[in-house]
């Protein structure tokens, strides 16, 4: 395994991230404790200034007859810690414990009366810092400068102790922390291999099994359920797929084998004109069977591959519906049936024509089919809120009702037989229903077994100007 396979590792990148943050903190931790120490030492050490200023002043100065103070005590008795000088405004040196090389003394004269207390910082002459305390004070009505400085060595070594231990605690804390978030992450990834490994597993042939949810509300119980959610989805693609090959194999199966049983009767019997004429005129029909079914399957296989981009227009739903009653009316003369046709609103819808005709016309010739001799059916155009819809009502055998919530499955027929003898194919309602949602309608049925059915198609009523752009079949979210 290369180092940049290693890095790659959601685990290893989790982990670096978390020292990472973790440096940074420690590192403003360091950073911040560094100069609050600084502050409050060099608060500390001012105090200390001041307070040895007070001392001074009781203890040391003395007031001569000729109005100067004088120094009572031993040099000594300051040497220690402090470096101490005393002046007059005018200058005049009072007392000091240091020698004059050890720095310069700023002059007394440069001292503005105005400041009672400062601070400043003189550099030595053996590179060490001191940090000078001056204040103008008036004892028994003399104005004296007293200057207490001391050096900063405390401050200094305070700091690099404290800095010292941070730094070698500093990487101590990160091996804890790299193998603590190491640890840690796999705790948190360990449901993500379960996941990896039983994807592995799944194949086509085991599309029924799904991954483990350990927690559904974290992250990846989310993506085990969006998972779970898609491999539900391709094992009903997958079982309608099979089944729509099998149920297309029969189909058309069916037809052949007529057609070859006919074929075959016809070569071994001898048989006049007019019977060979039936025989053909047989097979025909049965080939006309075939080019239904084979039409019905390359528009369903069309609306499934998403190739079908209806091109809309703005139309009125009333005149659509009458102009495409007219075009099957000639059926219903067969069997001596009226289709009447009310328009009670005017309605404007969008339409691909060509598209709603099969929604139509699969659904009136139902109606025609399953409506006995001399029946009429009646077409009711209508609106409702912010829907356009056609009623079509027949005197039928009706549906079931455990058999509606299937009416519109593909190869799907309530009586196979006679669904069969009438030239149906079982798919011309799923045809319908892929058309009218297109459109982005729907389609309502109402049916009572022996008294016939309502199939209701709603579509959205266009009340802009302009019809929207021509959308694809995912876009109108059709599954």
């Amino acid at each position: 395994m290369t180092l940049h396979t290693i890095t790659q590792s959601i685990r290893t990148r989790i982990t670096l991230w978390h020292l990472g943050v973790l440096v940074l903190t420690l590192g403003a931790y360091v950073l911040s404790t560094q100069m609050f120490l600084w502050h409050q030492l060099t608060l500390e050490l001012k105090t200390n200034l001041q307070e040895e200023a007070e001392e001074v002043v009781k203890l040391f100065l003395k007031l001569a007859p000729d109005g100067h103070f004088v120094w009572r005590g031993h040099q000594e008795d300051t040497k220690q810690k402090y470096w101490i000088a005393i002046s007059h405004l005018d200058g005049v040196l009072v007392y000091r414990n240091f020698t004059q090389t050890d720095f310069n003394l700023p002059p007394a004269s440069l001292i503005a009366t105005d400041q009672k207390r400062t601070f400043y910082t003189l550099h030595l002459a053996d590179n060490r810092k001191l940090l000078m305390m001056q204040e103008v004070r008036k004892i028994e009505g003399v104005d004296v400068v007293i200057r207490v400085g001391r050096t900063t060595e405390r401050v200094v070594e305070e700091m690099g102790h404290l800095f010292l231990v941070q730094i070698l605690f500093f990487p101590l804390v990160l091996l804890l922390a790299w193998a603590g978030g190491y640890f840690m992450a796999g705790r948190v990834l360990s449901p993500l291999q379960k996941i990896i490994a039983r994807m592995k597993t799944i194949s086509a042939d085991r599309l029924h099994e799904r991954l483990p949810v350990e927690n559904a509300d974290d992250e990846l119980g989310h993506l085990s359920l969006t998972f779970n959610h898609l491999l539900g989805k391709l094992d009903h693609s997958f079982k309608q797929m099979q089944q729509f090959t099998g149920d297309a194999s029969h189909e058309l199966r069916t037809p052949l084998s007529a057609m070859h049983s006919v074929g075959e009767m016809a070569l071994r019997t001898p048989m006049g004109v007019d019977e060979y004429q039936e025989t053909i005129a047989s097979m025909l029909e049965e080939v006309d069977k075939m080019n239904r079914l084979v039409s019905d399957l390359l528009a369903l296989a069309r609306s499934d591959s998403d190739m079908v981009k209806p091109v809309l227009e703005k139309l009125e739903f009333g005149r659509v519906i009458e102009e495409e009653t007219a075009r099957l009316a000639v059926l219903a003369e067969e069997k001596n049936q009226q289709l009447s046709v009310e328009i009670k609103q005017s309605c404007p819808v969008c339409l691909d024509r060509n598209i709603f005709r099969q929604a139509f016309a699969n659904i009136l010739y139902n109606a025609i089919q399953y409506s006995p001799e001399a029946a009429t059916i009646q077409i009711l155009v209508d609106k409702a809120e912010d829907n356009c819809f056609v009623n079509i009502v027949d005197s039928g055998p009706g549906i079931a009702p455990e058999h509606q919530e299937r009416i519109f499955d593909r190869f799907y027929r309530v009586d196979k037989v006679r669904s069969r003898d009438t030239g149906g194919s079982g798919l011309g309602l799923a045809i319908a229903k892929w058309a009218v949602k297109i459109h982005g309608g729907h389609i309502e049925l109402v049916s009572t077994a022996g008294k016939g059915s309502t199939f209701r198609i709603c579509l959205p009523e266009q009340h802009q100007g302009k019809c929207p752009p021509s959308f694809s079949l995912t876009e109108a979210e059709l599954s």
